[in-house]
């Protein structure tokens, strides 16, 4: 799994500064006892569009994956799934006189989500995320609507994917202590018959393929396979391989 990421972690703060964040806006936390622990500070709406802009054009792109690891309540979530919506060509259908979004742009828009993942230690907070993005959804779909169109409607298996490709994609878990129980699920579209291929990966097994994963460029062709085949040794020695065990997780799974 290929992933863009962007973080907004910050460390534990003083209570000065605790004290002064406070000052300046107060949507930016949550609570000062937050900040103290946690170190929760919400980046501004305005610095989020600006780092976004850096990670164009892949952040737009529907197929391109992008992995929050504190994501807070969910601020960069909505700004990466507004981009990646203006990108999807909106299209309807009219069946007994109402008009439905078109399968294909319902197709579209949950592969643009299913390529969203996020993490973050409180509850609440990925609560709001999910809540926010399922808005972003909808407030989309109703931007297209005329004043001849009362409503466009989505089908139910829309709105039930939907909802399940949030609650596996956007979950509540410490990425730094919870790699072997936090997972994730690569979403393969298949466009001919509306369905995806998904397979189920821990974190620790993602960090795993990104370390086995290598961008070669031509001119450095075979020393970049020979750094694949034989990888440089750990700490001086030959890194054991060991046996994992499943640990159940909180996580329900998707299919």
């Amino acid at each position: 799994m290929s992933e863009l990421k962007i973080t907004n972690a910050s460390d534990k703060l003083t209570n000065s500064n605790v004290e002064f964040l406070a000052s300046v806006s107060d949507s930016l936390i949550k609570s000062k006892e937050r900040v103290k622990e946690y170190g929760e500070v919400f980046t501004p709406e305005h610095i989020v569009k600006q780092m976004c802009d850096l990670c164009e054009p892949n952040i737009s792109d529907i197929t391109k994956k992008i992995f929050e690891p504190t994501c807070g309540n969910g601020s960069f979530l909505v700004e990466i799934l507004k981009r990646k919506l203006n990108s999807i060509i909106f299209k309807t259908s009219t069946k007994n006189n109402k008009i439905y979004v078109s399968s294909d742009t319902e197709f579209n828009i949950l592969i643009a989500l299913s390529n969203i993942y996020a993490v973050d230690i409180q509850q609440d907070n990925i609560k709001e995320a999910r809540s926010r993005l399922e808005t972003v959804i909808f407030n989309y779909i109703n931007s297209f609507k005329t004043k001849e169109d009362s409503s466009i409607s989505n089908s139910s298996t829309f709105l039930q994917a939907m909802t399940e490709i949030l609650k596996a994609n956007i979950i509540r878990g410490d990425t730094l202590k919870d790699k072997k129980t936090l997972y994730f699920y690569d979403f393969i579209p298949n466009k001919e018959d509306k369905s995806f291929e998904v397979t189920k990966y821990s974190l620790q097994e993602i960090e795993k393929i990104a370390s086995n994963t290598k961008v070669i460029k031509l001119n450095t062709f075979k020393e970049d396979i020979l750094s694949l085949k034989h990888p440089p040794e750990k700490n001086g020695s030959t890194v054991k391989k060991r046996k994992i065990k499943a640990v159940p997780s909180e996580q329900g799974e998707l299919f």
